[in-house]
């Protein structure tokens, strides 16, 4: 074997090597994509239940008339948001 074809071969190895490397980094930035969908899913939910959940603390505290006047204009503002996501929702479905 020559000199010109070692180095053809050595360099036909480290071709086969960085595709090997390539088609890994692939692989693992297609599971880490997927990864990062699924918790920003979860982010997204958790954040719809904490809003529900503070809806209902807020919710509850007026029922008890335990609310300040500014906790009574958050109360107001957070329930005029939710009616308009309702209104949304239903133009939505009836288009």
């Amino acid at each position: 074997m020559t000199v010109i074809d070692s180095h053809i071969q050595s360099l036909q190895q480290k071709m086969q090597l960085l595709v090997k490397k390539h088609q890994q980094l692939e692989k693992e930035n297609k599971k880490l994509k997927d990864e990062l969908i699924t918790l920003k899913e979860q982010q997204y939910g958790r954040k719809q239940e904490i809003e529900v959940l503070e809806m209902q603390n807020a919710i509850l505290k007026a029922s008890q008339q335990q609310l300040d006047d500014k906790e009574k204009k958050e109360l107001e503002k957070k329930l005029h948001l939710f009616i308009k996501e309702i209104d949304r929702c239903i133009a939505l479905l009836s288009e």
